[in-house]
């Protein structure tokens, strides 16, 4: 009796353990939503949470604390030209690793209902969204699964982000939007201040997962080459049964890009 007791302390203890180990991905979490008042005070924190064990982390997020504009004004626009218009790359990792392919339909109604089982709220994201996904690693129990979830899907969609911001990828996605749009928004700051925040989490997961690196079961999949597929179709390069399906939050198919697909 005595040893069961003990042998379940120690299962206790272990899950406890765990449980802080991965409160920072919390604070993560909040770093890649669209930025209040509050974000700045969330980097000292950060950078104090990971300061002992993820040295590398802790000054890429030195980095871009001294690179981020003090006008709040400022840092949300970097934010939506880096993320969400005429964007570098999305945070949605559904959308990195599969487009909007069928497949991400799936993947989204699977997160979604992780995401209830423990009572995860997912805001205005989708279910695929880099902070939503982050905050749930905390409260997710079952290992195996955490780490399925981190090794083949979180690390190569964040690879795929940092990829995004490579010379040769800005200036495709820069011919490509001046062409689509006729005019390239330029913001005050540089879009590359995330890059620093983007490499700081892949290095944390690395450090706490130890991705594979060597595993790509995603191919050439990019943002840029998601994106050119996008526009062409908005061009009618494309023939009308070549379209993509739509989602709503719960990652049910909602209907398509072009109105005709069932």
């Amino acid at each position: 009796m005595l040893r069961v007791t003990q042998d379940l302390d120690l299962r206790q203890n272990q899950l406890e353990g765990y449980k802080m180990k991965r409160d920072h991905y919390l604070t993560l979490s909040h770093l890649f939503e669209y930025p209040d008042e509050s974000y700045y005070s969330l980097i000292p924190q950060l950078i104090s949470e990971l300061a002992t064990d993820y040295p590398d982390a802790t000054k890429e997020l030195e980095s871009f604390s001294k690179l981020l504009p003090a006008d709040i004004y400022d840092l949300q626009e970097i934010y939506t030209k880096s993320f969400e218009v005429q964007a570098v790359t999305s945070l949605e990792i559904g959308y990195l690793l599969y487009g909007d392919d069928y497949t991400r339909g799936e993947v989204m109604v699977g997160l979604n209902q992780e995401h209830r089982a423990v009572g995860n709220e997912l805001g205005t994201e989708l279910s695929d969204h880099i902070s939503n996904v982050l905050r749930l690693l905390p409260k997710m129990q079952d290992e195996k699964v955490i780490h399925e979830l981190v090794t083949m899907m979180i690390g190569p969609a964040v690879e795929v982000m940092m990829k995004e911001y490579s010379p040769s990828n800005m200036e495709a996605k820069d011919k490509l939007y001046k062409k689509q749009y006729k005019t390239l928004i330029i913001p005050s700051i540089p879009v590359g201040v995330f890059l620093h925040l983007i490499k700081a989490l892949y290095m944390v997961l690395d450090d706490d997962f130890v991705l594979v690196k060597e595993n790509k079961p995603f191919g050439d999949a990019s943002f840029l080459g998601f994106l050119t597929s996008e526009l062409e179709v908005e061009e009618g390069k494309k023939s009308s049964n070549s379209c993509g399906p739509t989602f709503d939050t719960s990652g049910v198919m909602t209907g398509s890009s072009c109105g005709t697909c069932v």
